[in-house]
């Protein structure tokens, strides 16, 4: 079978194969043995290039279609007297308002959620291996979005493929899985409506729809569909190699880069004087560094560490605007990162999963939450639908090139500081193992695990000759209504026209000077003094 020399592989950006296939030209041979005629099958769009597939004549000609459109994505779907092979992940062909539904005697727009448990952990994908000599190997994507998913499961294919393929195959169908998870919608639409077919992609009330069912009634037709996201079908992932054909992995370690986060702290046991360190290595080859420390400029190194703890950190592809409501969520603002490599993923969450800490990142200084991540190109991110200013850090624009790191705190070291270390100038040098000499960066210690918010809610009133002050301490561990102060909070600083004084109780009653009065309050920490204040004139 001679090839056109434009034809490449699915989606995956490798080279055209001489011993190659188009799968359009696959999918019609098994059509055509099952007696459908070449007119009544619609094979435009439908690309890509198979190495091989295997089919006996046990196999139905459903399940040899099926086992290709799970590999290469595509669904079958009939109308106008044909059968249509529809190229999953394509571009919203109808927008639809809720107002354009209608009332069939059940409910006009019902969504049946899924439990997230139900996806497995690891999912799992046999398949043979063309650079193994077709024996059976098998690559696996684990990712959940319950963590009392513990659950595996396994599928297996006919088409033979390479690693790299089956490994995104695999990927793919999991980030699918997940995102079907969120549930079903079903709901009615007029005859306006009947040329909508199983396997168009719709936005209804926002969210990108995909048809997964079509029944016909009187006047109306009933659509279930399922959530799709066009970016789960986008992986850059490599696999594991087949055994018999490994290729040797690269000697070309590639540098360490080092972040050092002067930030407030991320959970209860890290209430002390420090910071936080996130350490990455841009080459798959990476296996660690030695971190130093000097307080002299790098003339004399103190103290040393290694960690082969691979943080996930970026830097930001286009500026970031500022929020002027940090208390609101930004939904005008996106954050566009390149992380440092290309087979790190990113998962989507909601405001329940944000402020149970899920999605929290540092952009230049700045904490946030992000609860959508959308895969541009291989290890490129679109973040959206911000919570700004997170743990009182200060809200921002931020520029091309600023730094992007996942605070996850299982991927950072926190390193205890001492009180001589405040507000001096820090100098790291890091060696990667087996790989380049020591980088040296210089950064300034400010002690921000131990710097105080400012209270909230401060208010004033006249109660006759006295003056009733109230406000609300700002508490650094716990979450949610178990919020405590910290272990080196030592109560709040009250100043009346600039008169000073502390207590360690949320309210103060004083006798009134008359006239227009400014109060203001602080908290304060014995290690780094008092925070920012809150004030008011009565």
């Amino acid at each position: 079978m001679s090839l056109p020399p434009e034809w490449t592989r699915p989606g995956l950006g490798l080279a055209p194969l001489e011993a190659s296939w188009a799968v359009s030209s696959i999918v019609a041979e098994i059509c055509q043995r099952a007696g459908i005629p070449p007119a009544k099958i619609d094979l435009a769009g439908l690309g890509g290039m198979c190495d091989g597939f295997s089919m006996t004549s046990e196999y139905g000609a459903f399940t040899g279609l099926e086992n290709l459109g799970n590999v290469f994505l595509f669904d079958a779907a009939n109308w106008d007297g044909a059968l249509h092979f529809v190229p999953r992940g394509r571009p919203v062909i109808a927008t639809i308002e809720i107002g354009d539904l209608i009332d069939d005697g059940e409910d006009i727009q019902k969504l049946t959620r899924r439990d997230a448990i139900d996806i497995p952990r690891v999912l799992s994908l046999q398949y043979f291996d063309i650079d193994g000599g077709l024996q059976a190997d098998i690559q696996t994507s684990d990712r959940s979005l319950d963590s009392r998913s513990k659950s595996e499961a396994q599928s297996e294919t006919t088409v033979l493929m390479r690693a790299d393929d089956a490994a995104r195959s695999v990927v793919v169908t999991h980030k699918v899985t997940i995102e079907e998870q969120r549930g079903e919608y079903a709901f009615s639409l007029p005859d306006s409506w009947c040329w909508l077919s199983v396997a168009d992609t719709i936005m209804l009330d926002g969210e990108r729809l995909r048809i997964t069912s079509v029944e016909i009634d009187e006047g109306f037709q009933k659509y279930k569909c399922s959530f799709d996201r066009a970016s789960a079908y986008i992986s850059s992932v490599i696999g594991i190699p087949a055994a018999p054909q490994a290729e040797p992995p690269t000697l070309v370690v590639g540098d360490t880069v080092l972040q050092f986060i002067d930030s407030h702290i991320l959970r209860d046991s890290d209430d002390c004087l420090g910071y936080y360190v996130a350490v990455s290595g841009t080459s798959p080859a990476w296996d660690g560094a030695v971190i130093e420390l000097s307080l002299d400029g790098g003339a004399n190194y103190i103290d040393r560490s290694s960690g082969s703890i691979r943080a996930t950190m970026g830097s930001l592809t286009a500026p970031v605007g500022d929020h002027s409501r940090p208390v609101t969520s930004d939904l005008q603002n996106t954050v566009s990162v390149k992380l440092l490599r290309d087979d790190v993923d990113l998962q989507s969450t909601n405001l329940a999963g944000m402020m149970n800490r899920l999605n929290l990142a540092l952009v230049g200084n700045e904490i946030i939450n992000f609860a959508e991540a959308d895969e541009t190109s291989p290890g490129t991110w679109d973040l959206s639908n911000l919570l700004r200013g997170r743990k009182g850090s200060p809200v921002s624009a931020h520029p091309v090139g600023e730094r992007f790191v996942m605070l996850q705190r299982n991927r950072l070291f926190f390193i205890d500081a001492e009180m001589f270390s405040l507000n001096r100038a820090l100098t790291f040098r890091v060696t990667t193992n087996g790989g380049s000499a020591g980088i040296v960066s210089t950064h300034t210690f400010t002690g921000m695990s131990q710097a105080e918010q400012a209270p909230a809610y401060l208010t004033a009133h006249r109660v006759g000759s006295n003056i009733v002050i109230a406000w609300q301490g700002i508490g650094r561990v716990g979450g949610g209504a178990n919020v405590a102060m910290g272990t080196f909070f030592k109560g709040f600083q009250v100043t009346i026209n600039g008169v000073t004084q502390t207590t360690i109780a949320r309210t103060l009653t004083i006798p009134d000077p008359g006239g227009s009065v400014i109060i203001s309050v602080a908290q304060i920490n014995q290690l780094t003094g008092t925070g920012p204040a809150t004030a008011l004139t009565l």
